[in-house]
């Protein structure tokens, strides 16, 4: 079995836009409700096709199925903006993967806002518990790097959140929203940025020492930390802190990077225990390869054409670490 465990629900009908759009035209006039976007189980069993298929053309079997990263839209607006288009988003998500359970495992994004404590988000994390959900996307940085720029992931403002993802045994994806610096490509450098100060905040804080249950992922290979293995460690050794190479062991890692090599670097720098497959797939590789002819997200022969591996390593990456990992899912 192969499951892919980062998975963004990418297809999404119009009228999921539409209703974005509706609530930035009546910001200045909150609505009592939420409303509903208009999407019937029709139209959503529609635009989930193209994920359905793709899954069963590579022979991935089960993905961790969550709402478009970069439309989590936690940079804008009230607090009030953030919470109704979280909670429209995650129902779709439950819907989606009510529609296709045997292949779509549910994770939802949390109503971040800027300079809004993170345990203001509590109350919809138990509700998506409550709907089976069984990860979440957690954003480090909902400003998008401009003011009030969000506190480190070691800084306790976080801890209500890290308890109850430990007392819920949920996995927490980091994974960063849109940014509003223009100095910063989204998908080039925030996303990428964004993973490697995730690891260096985690790695050189207690946070694994107060929350030793605590299931954090990084995704895309950690950004660019498998490249930069000794300037890590001698950060730790100058500050006398416990070994990189140890205190790492805490994190795992998807490898959505998009080449074998890259994958491969991954592999061995974070170890087998802790790395897992993911494509990202209809994510920002969803392009045609003009070297190959294949899509850039379609990786999966990257890590079975890897010869140094044993077939207990690749249990473990395709497979075996996500059931060690999400045991709230049914895998």
């Amino acid at each position: 079995m192969i499951v892919d465990v980062h998975g963004h629900f990418t297809q999404v009908p119009v009228q999921l836009d539409a209703y974005r759009g509706r609530q930035i035209g009546q910001l200045s006039r909150p609505p009592r409700g939420k409303g509903d976007p208009g999407i019937s189980d029709d139209l959503l069993r529609e635009h989930l096709q193209p994920h359905v298929r793709e899954n069963q053309e590579r022979g991935i079997d089960k993905i961790i199925f969550g709402p478009r990263a970069g439309l989590m839209g936690h940079e804008f607006g009230p607090e009030w903006i953030s919470r109704h288009w979280t909670e429209i988003n995650n129902d779709l998500i439950a819907r989606a993967c009510a529609m296709y359970p045997d292949m779509l495992i549910p994770a939802f994004q949390l109503p971040q806002s800027p300079g809004v404590e993170p345990a203001a988000s509590i109350p919809e994390l138990e509700r998506c518990v409550a709907m089976g959900f069984v990860s979440l996307q957690l954003n480090p940085d909902p400003s998008g790097g401009i003011a009030p720029l969000s506190p480190s992931l070691s800084d306790r403002s976080w801890y209500p959140l890290y308890e109850k993802m430990c007392e819920h045994d949920l996995v927490g994806l980091i994974h960063a929203a849109n940014t509003r610096n223009p100095h910063l490509h989204m998908n080039g450098a925030h996303y990428v940025n964004t993973d490697v100060a995730a690891v260096v905040e985690l790695t050189t804080s207690r946070v694994f020492q107060d929350f030793p249950q605590l299931k954090l992922v990084i995704p895309h290979g950690g950004g660019g930390i498998p490249f930069h293995w000794n300037r890590m460690r001698a950060i730790h050794v100058g500050a006398r802190l416990a070994p990189f190479e140890e205190a790492v062991r805490n994190i795992y890692f998807d490898l959505s990077t998009y080449d074998a090599e890259s994958i491969e670097l991954t592999i061995r720098k974070m170890g087998v225990d802790n790395v897992m497959y993911a494509s990202e797939m209809w994510g920002s590789a969803q392009f045609i390869d003009p070297e190959t002819g294949r899509k850039f997200d379609d990786t999966v022969d990257m890590v079975t054409g890897i010869d140094w591996l044993s077939d207990d390593d690749r249990y473990k990456i395709f497979e075996g670490n996500a059931r060690r990992l999400y045991t709230r899912a049914k895998l």
